[in-house]
């Protein structure tokens, strides 16, 4: 009879782990191997000593005893201690001679432990530090227009930023725990490497992103399915992989390929997902005849020949606001004012609504639209009745106007530069209720 159990141990809870396979052996529970967890036979209670040592020559991507494990075995075994299993840096022994003595002496034992629970710390540290400096800096610089309004993006980023918290903090704890341990053993005390935690604080951030993801699901009264699900794609099949390994205990060569393989293999799922949901789902841009007409188009402020060839509109709204694009062109005959396939000319309206109640985002994104002092942009805040407003003309002959009211900020690019009356339509057919202020 058999029963396995998953139970995680840090490299510094080793003594822990021992004292934890010695009550199991005398409930009658023998430890046997990794195997997806711990595996344990059934037999008769017996007290069964055990030790739990921190190899420095092993690796993370170990899933059995390499073979300079076993070189150590060798050394362990005429000591008194046979070498029952291991896994990553962990090297389980039985102790087979009431004579055995210690492995290794304290001080090398505290060097292996510490060593190895920097070098997991920093594996698992960098990459995450690196992830979330990135998205920070791109929300800070470029992205800040298309992410400060995504909730998704903003839970994200969220996400990380917890994450890299709770890194850091057990990166601070690991100091505390190496200092302590260090000052023990200076004072002549041989430190005991337990656990004395009671939970995994490395779910606080999952738990957290749970806590946000439902209060915005909640707010927008919709999930972002399209979105979440290659990701939940993309964790099944991290899960599938990692019990495959646990389950198979490749050597450590056969792991390190198998996991390139595999990572090759979820990225191009991944990739095909996304793929599918993209042409399968409408492009909400898209606008055709039978649905919301833009509420601002060329003919509105000004006589238009021919007609309108194309509308684009994207929309994003979350928690802090919400951002409105628009695109209009016109296709027109310069001679007959049709739309024969001859001396065709385009006229073009672009223009963005956002809307906040955050100053301090409008404010950000006046500073991020607004033109170089160089390019001496044209005061029109006493035409547009705003409380700030400036006119550009830039390199292509077009012309840009952005404006700025108390709850919101409008970008505008017209081929042709508007007249105070035009501007006033405009106003009124894009922000109706507002005012200088």
């Amino acid at each position: 009879m058999k029963k396995r159990i998953i139970n995680t141990f840090r490299y510094r809870d080793c003594d822990a782990f021992a004292k934890y396979l010695h009550h199991q052996s005398l409930q009658g529970w023998h430890f046997k191997e990794w195997q997806f967890g711990l595996v344990f036979e059934r037999g008769e209670p017996a007290d069964i000593h055990y030790a739990v040592e921190v190899f420095p020559n092993g690796a993370e991507m170990d899933t059995r005893p390499e073979e300079d494990t076993l070189e150590y075995a060798e050394y362990c075994e005429a000591a008194g201690w046979k070498l029952l299993d291991s896994s990553r840096k962990f090297c389980i022994f039985r102790r087979t001679k009431e004579t055995s003595v210690p492995i290794v002496e304290p001080e090398e034992r505290f060097e292996n432990i510490r060593k190895a629970e920097w070098l997991l710390w920093l594996s698992r540290s960098i990459p995450v530090f690196m992830l979330t400096g990135m998205q920070w800096s791109q929300l800070l610089s470029r992205n800040f227009k298309n992410w400060i309004f995504s909730d998704l993006m903003l839970l994200t980023l969220l996400f990380m930023t917890f994450v890299s918290i709770q890194i850091l903090s057990e990166g601070i704890a690991l100091l505390l725990w190496a200092h302590t341990r260090r000052r023990m053993l200076k004072a002549g005390e041989i430190p005991a490497y337990g656990r004395k935690r009671h939970w995994d604080t490395r779910m606080l951030p999952f738990l957290l992103y749970i806590i946000f993801a439902g209060f915005l699901a909640y707010h927008q009264e919709q999930i972002y399915l399209p979105i979440l699900f290659p990701a939940a794609a993309i964790l099944i099949l991290l899960l599938f992989t990692g019990a495959v390994i646990a389950f198979w205990r490749p050597s450590r060569a056969g792991n390190w390929i198998f996991q390139i393989v595999s990572s090759c293999m979820i990225l191009v799922s991944f990739c095909a997902i996304t793929s599918v949901l993209i042409f399968s789902t409408p492009d909400p841009g898209n606008v055709s005849e039978d649905m919301k007409n833009p509420p601002l188009i060329q003919a509105d402020y000004r006589h238009m020949k021919g007609e309108i060839s194309s509308i684009y509109t994207d929309h994003i709204e979350g928690i802090l606001g919400k951002a409105d694009r628009f695109d209009v062109t016109y296709q027109k005959n310069p001679f007959t004012g049709g739309t024969s396939d001859n001396n065709m000319e385009t006229d073009s309206l672009r223009y963005t609504i956002y809307q906040s109640r955050s100053p301090w985002i409008l404010n950000r994104l006046w500073k991020e639209e607004m033109p170089d002092p160089k390019e001496h942009p044209q005061e029109r805040t006493k035409a547009w009745d705003a409380l700030s407003a400036v006119s550009q003309e830039r390199n292509d002959h077009s012309y840009k106007e952005l404006i700025r009211y108390s709850d919101r900020l409008l970008v505008l690019y017209s081929d042709e530069k508007l007249e105070d009356s035009q501007i006033e339509i405009i106003r009124q057919k894009l922000c109706p209720v507002q005012s200088q202020e």
